[in-house]
């Protein structure tokens, strides 16, 4: 049973109407607070590890281990003024940032988190279409990126948003094939290829086995449309300022910095989930939210060490990078997941 049915079993004496809407409001903001914890969370780890990479100590002072650290930053970010640029243009550049956080959240609701205990399967929606659904609501947060770039009249700003069209262009499309290479080989065993709860049961063995190309040019894609180190094209600290959001600030500026390790979190865990097996595990039927978190923080460690190990790349290598070499992998990709479902049986 899914966490849906219990609080829908809960409120069933209220009516079908009552009851539905219900359900999914109080479902829905459980959902959205864990998601923010979550990412909090991710920050918080990433300046103690980032600190421990460093030799330094990082957050130390707010709470135990600097805990309450970023609770702190945020009621900082809150209640600061949020200077508008004069010449801008003004419904855009407000919208820009709600769109990048709005598109975060919808597509980490899309994801299945398996079950967990009398919780049950722990998933807001599952849409016979949920793969096409998901990459189209991540499609959402680069139109925020580029409003804000191009609303703000600001020469930084602009080539941070053209730095960002180019980099979406260029890895968009790698990615896509890499997935469709795992729906190519989740449809001989399942008709619902495109759910993604359906492409995770599966995964007798984990595609990251069986497509080691496609999780590597993935995982690549995935740092592009996180936008950190060596990819951070659209910002640049050290040649746009802060690219497409150099004239935001408050929480406006927040929503962007939340967006961007919430990219990361989110990345991490599609990467687990068609991957390296998703909730799949011993006991799954009780365990599958653990097993997924365990491979989706492994996977987040990896994304950091890479974030402060290497140096950015040229922005014409970064364009080459994708279409050049990451596209014929992706392609090469498909066809050997074709041959492996059509021959070998998979």
């Amino acid at each position: 049973m899914s966490l849906l049915a219990r609080t829908y079993n809960i409120f069933s004496f209220l009516g079908y109407y009552a009851d539905t809407f219900l359900t999914y409001l109080i479902d829905s903001i459980i959902f959205l607070l864990a998601a923010a914890i979550a990412i909090i969370l991710t920050i918080y780890f990433f300046r103690k590890y980032m600190a421990r990479v460093q030799l330094r100590i990082g957050p130390n002072r707010v709470g135990k281990f600097g805990t309450l650290q970023l609770i702190a930053d945020a009621l900082k970010l809150m209640g600061k003024e949020s200077i508008l640029p004069k010449e801008r243009d003004d419904f855009p550049y407000k919208v820009a940032p709600i769109l990048v956080f709005a598109g975060l959240m919808v597509a980490f609701s899309l994801l299945p988190f398996g079950s967990f205990f009398w919780v049950g399967n722990v998933v807001i929606s599952n849409s016979e279409v949920g793969i096409i659904l998901l990459f189209a609501v991540l499609a959402i947060m680069p139109i925020g990126e580029m409003l804000a770039g191009i609303s703000s009249h600001n020469k930084y700003a602009l080539t941070g948003a053209l730095r960002s069209v180019a980099k979406d262009i260029s890895f968009e499309v790698p990615m896509m094939i890499s997935v469709l290479a795992i729906v190519v080989m989740a449809s001989a065993r399942t008709p619902s290829s495109l759910t993604i709860g359906s492409v995770v049961s599966t995964e007798i063995l984990p595609y990251g086995i069986l497509q080691p190309l496609g999780l590597f040019v993935f995982y690549i894609a995935m740092i592009a449309r996180a936008s950190y180190t060596p990819f951070d094209m659209g910002e640049s600290e050290s040649e746009l300022v802060s690219g497409y959001s150099t004239e935001y600030s408050g929480m406006r500026f927040g929503l962007f910095y939340v967006g961007m390790f919430g990219s990361i979190l989110l990345g991490s865990f599609i990467i687990s989930l068609f991957y390296l097996g998703g909730y799949n595990g011993p006991y799954e039927w009780n365990l599958g939210l653990i097993y997924l978190l365990i491979k989706t923080v492994i996977v987040v460690v990896i994304s950091f060490t890479v974030w402060l190990s290497m140096p950015r790349i040229r922005i014409d290598k970064f364009v080459n990078l994708g279409w050049k070499y990451l596209f014929p992998i992706s392609v090469f990709n498909l066809v050997l997941a074709g041959f492996l479902t059509l021959y070998l049986g998979w």
